[in-house]
């Protein structure tokens, strides 16, 4: 599970690019704001290089990219380091998609709420009838699995970045592409923290 090594070169060049806007932004941060700056340089350079691989026409940009870019988007301390690091239409874009989630959030959190009460209805319904009948209120093995695993699925949706709106194998290859990205991200910065040149093999 590594990354090809076109990718970690581009990774590479875009991470410097960002750091050195972060770099010239950080004359008046404190070590926080520059530990910020620094995570926002990374996270960005990576949703973008694999933005830009998934070019290709089989593929679209991972969903996790365009979540990444625009959560840092929606916070407004962000928004002069984005502008370099990004670009002005960029960041316009990573703006709108970041207005587009908020959106996309509340109408999901409003559909949670109709679809629990909808199950708890149904829930009282099926247990009135089941002490009715005077049985049926065990639990299978196979719905305790299922509850299981809808309940890693939901831990694993919170974990990618843009996994609430994904699923199935969907979630699964989203999460193993920011995965491998994640892995080469901290192999490039701990490289770059140790002053030597990255191995790209």
């Amino acid at each position: 599970m590594h990354a090809p090594k076109k990718f970690k070169k581009a990774f590479m060049a875009q991470l410097l690019v960002s750091l050195r806007a972060a770099g010239q932004a950080s004359k008046s941060m404190g070590l926080r704001e520059r530990r910020d700056a620094v995570r926002l340089s990374s996270d960005v350079a990576m949703a973008l290089v694999s933005a830009r691989r998934a070019r290709a026409p089989p593929r679209s940009p991972p969903a996790w990219a365009r979540a990444l870019v625009a959560r840092h988007a929606a916070e407004r301390r962000n928004e002069a380091l984005m502008h370099r690091i990004m670009g002005g239409a960029g960041y316009e874009m990573a703006a709108a998609a970041a207005a587009a989630e908020r959106g996309r959030k509340e109408a999901r959190s409003r559909r949670i709420v109709r679809r629990s009460r909808r199950v708890c209805r149904k829930r009282r319904g099926s247990l009135s009838a089941a002490g009715a009948s005077g049985g049926g209120g065990r639990c299978s093995a196979m719905a305790a699995a299922r509850r299981m695993v809808r309940a890693r699925l939901q831990v694993l949706r919170s974990l990618v970045p843009g996994g609430e709106a994904l699923r199935g194998l969907s979630l699964l290859s989203e999460t193993l592409d920011y995965v491998v990205c994640l892995k080469t991200q901290v192999e490039l910065l701990q490289c770059l923290c140790k002053g030597s040149r990255p191995q790209l093999g």
